[in-house]
């Protein structure tokens, strides 16, 4: 199974719920952080926490963020400065 389809079936099997706790967790919120933007306990915001560990089988958060951020597109190698010292 390709890397993408297998992370898009992992993608798929998540809650709504689970959706907004994986953004917040991926813009570097703590569980108390999450408990508190979403109203919820801190308890449940570990459990949605530890379900999305298990649903995308890594270890730790860490694990989980670096599967989720996109990798650095490469970049155009920039032209050197034309005579006038502009960049095209």
């Amino acid at each position: 199974m390709q890397e993408t389809e297998h992370k898009r079936k992992r993608a798929s099997r998540t809650t709504p719920r689970e959706s907004e706790v994986l953004r917040l967790v991926l813009l570097g919120y703590t569980n108390k952080d999450i408990a508190q933007h979403l109203g919820i306990s801190d308890y449940t915001a570990r459990d949605h926490v530890s379900a999305l560990l298990k649903k995308n089988e890594v270890k730790n958060r860490a694990q989980l963020v670096a599967l989720h951020v996109a990798l650095p597109r490469k970049r155009k190698p920039r032209l050197p400065p034309t005579s006038d010292g502009l960049y095209r």
